[in-house]
């Protein structure tokens, strides 16, 4: 029986596009909403702020896709 469900590329680019579009998020929320608290930091560092969140970002989101792709073809497996 072949195998269902996401491939681990489309896994990748779906998560790589999530975090792509995380990381504007990230860079307008800091560029925006950060001078309303008072916070201002270097444009550098505030983008590899976001460069680190986008990576956690990536990590977490290819992971849980990963995992219920796994418990989406183990029950497929299993007989009913």
């Amino acid at each position: 029986m072949p195998r269902k469900g996401q491939s681990m590329k489309m896994s990748f680019i779906e998560s790589s596009f999530s975090v792509a579009a995380g990381y504007v998020i990230t860079v307008c929320i800091q560029y925006w909403i950060y001078p309303l608290f008072g916070i201002s930091i270097p444009v550098s560092d505030a983008l590899l702020i976001s460069v680190i969140i986008v990576l956690a970002a990536f990590i977490k989101n290819f992971s849980i896709r990963r995992l219920f792709n796994f418990i989406h073809i183990k029950g497929e497996e299993e007989p009913n």
